[in-house]
């Protein structure tokens, strides 16, 4: 009986306990709704201030350029500005523009003139050339030349020759193909003689035209292609043996060698064509080819030699001229 009654006392006792914390945490949920509300109205405000600025700034925008404006036109009033001047002074200035530049302007175009008639200033890459002819080394010959340049396309050059050539050596299969004779005063005829040495001097003279010289990125002189009249005068000798019959005691008769030397003077006159290359920026390589008009004369007699080889030195006539030269650029 007495638990029948107690039950309803703690259902009692329950709800009262329960019935407070509910209203607690529904209190505290509603108060931090209002907190949330009230931040959103404060940034609310902020933002609505923000506008309220802008908005005066854009209005007090256009003030300041009216400002601007006036203090502009108060400065331009100020001036002694004439826009009437201004157009003639411009319309002046168009006039001397179509003035023809010889009437404008006649000290400037006297100065052009003297400007375009001035030389250009020549400046070579190399100024001279000194050149060895290894062909001419096989006939007993040394050959050397200088060359100077006179203008970009013209260059001079002068050579030497020296001669001793015999039948041994380097020189040996030019002498062996040599026929040599003399004329015999006493019978007026031609005898042939046994040569021993070939020696003498010589002069050779070019006046070189490079033919390329003026066209744009060509080589200038002294290199490149070239045509080149020349002249060349030899002096040479030639010593050796003949046999003769000679009475060497009363009607005593015998076969002598008897010495004889003959003076040679040779002329010669023609053109080449040749190419100078450069190699190793310091070095030069000449290739030549051409003819010559060759006159070969002894000085014991009259007129220039006939029906001679062309390979011979004493040889008059028509002959080719040909080989290759090395030498230094300087």
């Amino acid at each position: 009986m007495r638990t029948i009654i107690c039950k309803p006392f703690l259902v009692v006792g329950l709800l009262l306990i329960l019935l407070p914390c509910r209203n607690i945490s529904g209190q505290d949920s509603i108060s931090q709704k209002s907190q949330m509300l009230d931040l959103k109205l404060q940034l609310l405000d902020s933002k609505l201030d923000l506008l309220d600025t802008k908005i005066k700034l854009w209005e007090a925008k256009p003030k300041e350029l009216d400002i601007r404006l006036n203090e502009i036109d108060s400065k331009v009033t100020a001036m002694d500005f004439d826009p009437q001047a201004v157009t003639r002074k411009l319309n002046e200035m168009d006039s001397l523009m179509k003035v023809p530049r010889t009437e404008a302007f006649p000290s400037e175009i006297q100065q052009e003139q003297v400007m375009a008639e001035k030389p250009q200033v020549f400046i070579a890459d190399y100024n001279s050339a000194i050149m060895l002819d290894p062909v001419r080394l096989m006939e007993g010959t040394f050959y050397l030349s200088y060359e100077r340049i006179l203008t970009q396309a013209l260059s001079f050059s002068v050579g030497g020759l020296a001669t001793y050539s015999t039948n041994q050596g380097i020189s040996n299969y030019y002498f062996s193909n040599q026929k040599f004779e003399f004329l015999d005063a006493a019978s007026n005829t031609f005898r042939t003689y046994q040569g021993e040495v070939i020696s003498g001097g010589g002069l050779n003279v070019q006046l070189r035209n490079y033919l390329l010289a003026n066209h744009p990125g060509r080589k200038k002189a002294p290199l490149g292609l070239y045509a080149a009249p020349q002249f060349m005068y030899r002096r040479i000798g030639i010593r050796g043996t003949h046999q003769e019959y000679i009475e060497v005691e009363t009607d005593k008769w015998e076969w002598q060698d008897v010495e004889l030397t003959q003076h040679l003077n040779i002329y010669a006159g023609g053109v080449i064509l040749g190419f100078k290359l450069p190699l190793f920026n310091a070095l030069a390589v000449d290739i030549f080819a051409g003819g010559n008009i060759k006159l070969s004369g002894y000085s014991n007699e009259e007129g220039f030699t006939k029906y001679k080889d062309w390979f011979n030195i004493d040889f008059s006539g028509v002959s080719p001229v040909a080989g290759i030269a090395i030498g230094i650029l300087k």
